[in-house]
Order: structure tokens, then C-alpha cells, then sequence
């Protein structure tokens, strides 16, 4: 349940054309979090964007190997964000 504080900077976010999505990164893709910020964390970017602009405003590389998931499922670079969505990165594993 949202709380009125963040119903009313979601609000402020989509009138001026960002959204606000909560972002983990896991494993080595840590390296990538903001100075002091240790777990999940929120990130804005404009409203329309896609998996693959919110990895380059993380810093990530476009050409690196990074599970997503965006509300729970697999998603894709290509898939468009919303205000709220939950992202998940992670390093495929390997080994047996």
C-alpha cells in the first residue's frame, strides 16, 4: 500500500514526464548501486522508457549478459517500464 508521500511524487513525477521505478541489483551487478544506498533503491527516468534505458542510466553496459525482471517476470531490454514497476537485475550463474 502506498503511502500519500508517495502517491503525491509519483503524481509530481508523471506531470512532469518521469516515472519512478524500484530497482535491486544483485550479485556482481551491486557494483552498480549508488554511493550509500545498499538494496533496493528508486530511480526515475522519463515516462516511455524501456528496460534498455534504465540499464544505461544505471551505468550498465548494453552489451553485458543481465537477467531482468520487471514486476515478477522474465522481461526483455525492449520492454517498456511503468511508474512503479519493480526491476530485478541479476548475472546468469553457471556452474552445476
Amino acid at each position: 500500500m502506498a503511502t500519500a508521500r508517495a502517491e503525491g511524487e509519483r503524481q509530481h513525477n508523471e506531470d512532469r514526464g518521469a516515472i519512478a521505478v524500484r530497482v535491486t541489483l544483485f550479485a556482481d551487478l551491486r557494483r552498480y548501486l549508488p554511493p550509500g544506498v545498499d538494496g533496493q533503491h528508486q530511480r526515475t527516468v522519463p515516462a516511455g522508457s524501456t528496460v534498455a534505458d534504465l540499464l544505461d542510466a544505471i551505468g550498465i553496459p548494453a552489451n553485458a549478459d543481465v537477467t531482468v525482471g520487471l514486476d515478477g517476470e522474465l522481461a526483455d531490454r525492449t520492454d517498456p517500464l511503468h511508474d512503479g514497476a519493480d526491476v530485478m537485475l541479476l548475472s546468469p550463474m553457471e556452474g552445476g
